[in-house]
Formats: C-alpha cells, structure tokens, sequence
C-alpha cells in the first residue's frame, strides 16, 4: 500500500490530475449525442473527438480485401461476398439486382444488403446511395481495397448500398477513352447507341428515385435513414413523398448531401448564370476527367496520398488507375440540369430538347410521361419533417467554408430547413478534420462511427 500511495504521488505531481484525465481516449459517440441536444447553427466533431471515433472488424477487413486484390483492376464480384462467413466479416452480404419499368423500358438497379451479425436493436436501416459517376464500391471499399464505409456501419447497423441504374455493371469498363463508355441500363444486355441515346434523354430523377423506393421496398423492412451523397441528396427529399414516407418518419441525414433544389439556398448556390446550353446534349453523356479530382475533391487524408508527388499524379493514380475500371466516370447532363430547375429558361429549353429527341422515337416512349416527371427535385417536399441532420467536413468546399462558417452552403441549407420546419430539430455537425467530399473513402472507420452517431440521435 505505502509504494503504491508514493507512485500516486509521483504520478500526481509530475502530471496533475486533469492533465493525467485529458490524455484518456473520450467517449466521443457519447460526446456528440450530448452535443447534439443543444440547438446550435452548428456542432464541431473536433479533431480528438474524431480520431477517438470508430471500431474494428472480426478480420480488419483482410477476406474481402484478399478477394478484392485478386480480381482485375480490383472489380470484386459482389455476388462473392454471399459465400463468407458472417462471423468473419461481422455481417452477411446480399447482392440484389431489381429490374422494374419506367416510360416503356426496363432498367435494372442494384443494392448489397449488409445485415450485422450482433445488430444493435431498434436502429433503422442506412440507405446509402452514390453521387455522380459512382457506383456501391464507393461505400465499400475504399482505393485500396481496404473495408470502406458500409463494412464499418454493417457492424451494428443493417446497411443497403445503392447502385443507380447504368453506373454497374460486372467486371467493370474496359474502354481507355472515357468517350466511349456506356451506362449498363440493363446488366445483361448491350444496347444500341440509338437506344443508349434515348435513354440517357429520360434518365430522369423520377425514374432514378422510382427505382430506389422499389429496391428498398423489396429488400428492407421497418424504419430507414437515407443518406443521398452529392448529387443523390435530393434523392431522400423526393421519396419523402411517396409510399417510403412512414417509414422515413419525417427524418433526414446527409452526409456530403445538400438539401433539395426547391429550396433557395440551393438555387443561389448554383447560380442563376448557366442555360441548357452549358450541358452537352441531353441524349449524351458528360465524362468526368481524371484530371478534375486533382482539385477540391482531393486531400491529405486520401489513402493514395503521396507527398512526394504533385496533386495531378496523385489524382491520375486515384481515378487513373485505382478507381478506373470499377468507376463507370461518366454522367447523365439531365441530372444536373434538374437540379438547377430554377434557372430562367432551363425548363423550357430542357423540355425543347426531350420533346424533339423522342419524337417519334422507336422504342414508343411517351413524351409527355417524361415530360411530367422532368424537374422532380424542385417538387420535393420542404416541410413536415421531424428531425434533420447534416453532416459535412472541413475541406469539402462545396457543402463547407472553413474560413467564413456563416456563408457555408450546408448552414445555408439548414437555416432555410429551420424555417420551413419551425417544429423540427435541425442539426449541423461538422468534422474538423482535413476531410474533403470524399471522406468516406479517407477516414472510413471514423466517419461511420459519426454517422452512426447522428443516426441514435436521429432515431431517438
């Protein structure tokens, strides 16, 4: 007793006692839940309470990632992950491949199903769906195979990682020149440039969002929380008003995720300047050049940085050559030409183009259906939601600015949201960490730890 009261002593002078509590690992799931009971125009997640964030897997994450390396250009077969043991990985995986109609032609769109071995009880399902030029390994694994973010979330929680239709398709795309890609609408089968033409012209929200509401009907039961990142955040706002509604229960969480294009924060985001004219042709693709991930949505926390090499050759060995096969790197125009619904003369011109590719088209598309569903985000429901809770990080410059806080894009969002639901509890929380738009694919095992997080406090 008397040498362990003089190694208290020791201890207590040479370190004092706050001093010797501060360097404990916190609690920092508990910390943001507490934090989060305050109505603040914003919460910081700070650097310590981030890092301190997270939980491991049964194997790390080494099975799939063996498997992953073994496949060519990384394309890992996800119907593979139905064979291993849930033990191993700490969840049982479903691929699931949906075919429905829409304006006379069918499409398929895919989800992998992650239901956790020890689920925490009563938590709603995640429904994680992709922005632009993505696809579901996005959420999976990250460039190097390692576990990504829905390996983490699947721990405790049922996860679905969405596909939209086209951004798929087994073994990936070949093609060198990005030109040359083609959406796989349908996995199997090849379509004529003619038919990928129309297509590509009513690639429409509504259509997009008709397939996520069917997939998550099919293969989910009970509450859910859908997290549309980037270009699919307006996604959750859309099926806010369909049959998903009781189950959504009034609640949105966004991580990367902007609010709808009904709302006036998003329009003055875009901008008022830019016409149809600023989009390619509404029956062709838009390329995503390697070359643009060298910019905002590139940072020190990407699991290819290199300090010894320049952001160019960081981005071309990301996009270039980690993520070039399995990442289709193309993107619908009309997908971004909906969102900016507000800008003077788009719709008019959106719908001057659609009416004179499809008419009469071959394949019997009814014009006027299409026409009907265009510009669904700026219909989207702005109000009667219980619970809202967006998340971005420091270095995402489009939903973030660490220099001016007040002008960032996401608090813009939520004060509109604030007001339109003045009986709703609407929450900002931000990462403080070197994190860009991509975060799910730097810092996989902390951030689902926040979104997870977030999600308890949505739940309660």
């Amino acid at each position: 007793m008397f040498k362990q009261g003089i190694v208290l002593l020791v201890i207590t002078v040479l370190f004092p006692v706050s001093q010797v509590l501060a360097q404990q690992p916190v609690d920092s799931e508990s910390a943001i839940l507490e934090m989060l009971q305050t109505d603040k125009p914003y919460h910081i997640v700070t650097p310590d309470m981030f890092n301190n964030l997270g939980w491991s897997l049964p194997d790390n994450g080494e099975t799939v990632k063996t498997q992953a390396d073994s496949s060519p250009s990384g394309n890992l077969d996800p119907r593979t992950l139905e064979s291993m043991q849930g033990s191993t990985l700490g969840y049982a995986a479903k691929w699931i491949e949906h075919r429905y109609e829409m304006y006379g032609l069918e499409w398929d769109i895919t989800g992998l199903h992650l239901v956790p071995e020890n689920p925490i009880a009563n938590m709603p399902t995640m429904v994680l769906i992709h922005g632009g030029s993505s696809n579901w390994y996005e959420f999976f694994l990250d460039p190097l195979n390692n576990p990504g973010l829905g390996q983490y979330l699947a721990q405790k929680i049922p996860v679905l990682i969405v596909t939209i239709p086209g951004n798929y398709r087994h073994g990936g795309w070949n093609e060198e020149q990005l030109d040359n890609r083609v959406p796989a609408y349908l996995l199997d089968k090849n379509f004529t440039n003619d038919e990928i033409q129309i297509r590509n012209t009513i690639f429409t929200f509504q259509l997009v969002s008709e397939g996520v509401r069917q997939l998550i009907e099919e293969t989910t039961s009970g509450p859910i929380a859908i997290i549309g990142h980037s270009t699919a955040g307006e996604i959750p706002y859309i099926l806010q008003g369909t049959s998903l509604s009781r189950r959504m229960n009034g609640r949105i969480l966004g991580w990367g995720s902007g609010g709808t294009s009904a709302q006036k924060a998003m329009q003055d985001r875009w901008g008022y300047a830019q016409t149809v004219n600023s989009y390619p042709a509404i029956n062709k693709l838009r390329p995503r050049p390697i070359d643009n991930y060298a910019e905002d949505y590139l940072g020190p926390l990407n699991p290819v940085w290199n300090d010894d090499m320049s952001r160019l050759e960081i981005a071309r060995k990301w996009m270039g050559t980690q993520e070039f096969q399995r990442r289709p790197h193309f993107k619908q125009p009309l997908q971004d030409m909906e969102r900016r619904g507000a800008i003077p003369g788009m719709q008019e011109g959106t719908i001057e183009q659609l009416e004179n590719i499809l008419k009469d088209n071959q394949f019997n598309v009814d014009v006027e259906s299409v026409v009907t569903d265009l510009f669904a985000p700026m219909r989207a429901p702005v109000s009667n939601y219980s619970k809202i809770i967006l998340t971005t990080a420091r270095l995402d410059t489009g939903h973030w600015n660490k220099n001016m806080p007040e002008q960032a894009s996401t608090l813009q969002v939520a004060n509109e949201l604030r007001q339109l639901n003045p009986d709703a509890q609407v929450r900002v929380m931000l990462f403080d960490v070197p994190m860009t738009h991509y975060g799910h694919i730097e810092k996989p095992k902390q951030l689902a730890a926040g979104l997870y997080a977030a999600l308890v406090w949505l739940n309660r």
